[in-house]
């Protein structure tokens, strides 16, 4: 280890010491570095606050580590959650005489030979890049120069390497039997990678502009990247002028806006990027987000995204129809269905849990706050140790931000049932001629494609069997009836591709030939049944 590193993981276990943490730290790491370990104990009455100043202190990477965390109520106390909360990510930008060699650096130019325009003074400061306004010298375009902060990747990434090494120990304190830390070191280490790279915010941006490109969405923007200054550490984009929330709120511009379009629009936008695309924003904060004419609606900062693959997809929308029919029991038991862990001792005291929670809202949906019922499910879900996908996780935290923005809009809007109506549209898009088609068409080719490869498997599988390799490799591996499962398996897939031979071969052939085709099926078939009669041998 190096001495910068020594010299920083000497002061993270002394902070933590300092605010009463060392009794979670094992003492051999305080020997270790020749630290001195507190005598005194403060409890557990201020842990929340104690680690939450203990982060304050230690700086960015120990703040964001907070932030995160304030958003996993499955896997941490509701209590260090809202704790958590509480960190800001309130920074002073840093000079310009520092950020001046980077930026032509990246460019491999000097600024005046790029832009005919350069504001020294940050549009933006936060703890990972600085935001300058500009103008290109080439087209005359007003553009945003976002720019990653001088040795910010290297401080980050030492304290991950050091955080996972803290985890690690941690883990094995008596605290941590409710909490696993390595896990959450993890998740951040995934969420911080994505952040130092500029260059997935570009690709994400792309990937929305693409996404939103029929002209159904003409009203929407994300602004255009120009690539050829783009890189991981710095990217030059089309500046967006227009309105943040608070403006758009105004008295005084009500007559430019309507409200009630921009919060219906606001709610489409995330309902087609999670159940359409699969590929959402997980960070539409008021700051991201803009207005201007004709209702329009400018998104900005795309280096936080998430994936929904299509087994969660259709199962938030079966969840948004379920919860605006108010039928609590089948929106608990898909809750369940969508954990990491969905099995547990017992589904009917987790189902009876969350449908108090269900059955004690109020009956107008617009009063519902979803951050709060979030909050609760949380408890519920972290009292029965579910784990819950971190790209849940994300989705929540964007669907809360919409609301609370469209509430803003129109406190009477009731965004799950926009979420309601959306979803039955999606499923029913699925039944429609050409959709059904599409999935024929693939499912066609799958098959098409198996034909080809199935006479190589087979014949690579009969060679097997011939010298014995497969059948010495499972004596070896499998027990008893692990192997009656491997021989009623083989089984199936021969009957089903004897089935599926006889299917093509009726028809080519007529008479006699037909009868024989069709008892070999149907003797293929009973065999076929019987490998799934229980308590059998084969």
């Amino acid at each position: 280890m190096d001495l910068n590193k020594l010299k920083r993981i000497k002061e993270i276990i002394s902070v933590l010491g300092k605010h009463g943490l060392g009794k979670y730290l094992p003492q051999a790491l305080f020997k270790k570095f020749g630290i001195a370990k507190p005598a005194e104990d403060t409890g557990d009455a201020r842990l929340e606050k104690n680690i939450r100043e203990a982060f304050e202190e230690l700086g960015t990477t120990f703040i964001k580590l907070g932030q995160m965390m304030s958003l996993r109520r499955d896997i941490i106390p509701a209590s260090m959650a809202e704790e958590f909360k509480k960190l800001t990510d309130d920074v002073k930008p840093i000079d310009f005489s520092q950020m001046k060699p980077i930026i032509e650096g990246e460019l491999c130019a000097e600024i005046g030979d790029i832009f005919s325009e350069f504001d020294e003074k940050p549009i933006a400061s936060a703890s990972i890049s600085q935001v300058y306004g500009a103008t290109l010298k080439e087209t005359g375009e007003k553009v945003v120069v976002k720019v990653r902060k001088p040795g910010i990747t290297e401080t980050i990434r030492d304290d991950m390497a050091l955080i996972f090494t803290l985890a690690h120990y941690i883990n094995k304190s008596s605290y941590a039997k409710t909490i696993d830390f390595e896990a959450i070191a993890e998740e951040f280490f995934q969420t911080m990678n994505m952040e130092l790279d500029l260059l997935l915010e570009k690709s994400n941006n792309e990937k929305f502009i693409k996404n939103f490109s029929s002209p159904k969405w003409s009203w929407l923007k994300f602004p255009k990247m120009h690539s050829d200054y783009c890189t991981n550490k710095m990217l030059v984009m089309e500046r967006i002028f227009a309105l943040k929330l608070d403006d758009v709120i105004k008295p005084e511009n009500s007559e430019l806006f309507d409200r009630k379009v921009i919060a219906e629009r606001g709610a489409e936008v995330l309902m087609k990027m999670i159940l359409n695309d699969g590929f959402f924003h997980a960070d539409l904060h008021e700051g991201n987000i803009f207005f201007n004419e004709n209702n329009g609606i400018s998104i900005i900062d795309t280096g936080m995204c998430g994936y929904v693959d299509k087994f969660m997809r259709n199962k938030l929308a079966d969840l948004f129809i379920a919860f605006v029919a108010k039928d609590w029991e089948k929106t608990a038991r898909i809750c369940l269905e969508l954990s990491e862990n969905g099995e547990i001792a017992d589904k009917e005291l987790f189902v009876r849990d969350l449908r108090n929670i269900f059955e004690n809202l109020p009956d107008n949906l617009s009063e519902i706050n979803t951050a709060e019922v979030v909050g609760k499910i949380s408890g519920v879900i972290f009292k029965y140790k579910l784990k819950v996908p971190r790209e849940l996780t994300q989705l929540i935290r964007s669907f809360s931000m919409i609301e609370g923005l469209c509430r803003k809009l129109d406190p009477d809007f009731e965004l799950m049932t926009v979420a309601g109506k959306l979803s039955k549209e999606i499923i029913l898009q699925k039944f429609t001629p050409e959709n059904i088609a599409q999935e024929a068409t693939s499912a066609i080719e799958k098959i098409v494609d198996t034909v080809h490869t199935l006479p190589g498997t087979v014949t690579n599988i009969t060679e097997k069997l011939e010298n014995g390799t497969i059948q010495h490799r499972i004596m070896l591996i499998l027990n008893n009836s692990e192997r009656r499962f491997v021989s009623k398996m083989v089984t199936r897939i021969t009957t089903a591709i004897i089935m599926t031979g006889t299917i093509i071969a009726a028809g080519f052939v007529t008479g006699n030939l037909f009868t024989a085709d069709l008892v070999v099926f149907f003797a293929a078939f009973f065999l076929f049944s019987l490998t799934f009669l229980k308590n059998k041998n084969d």
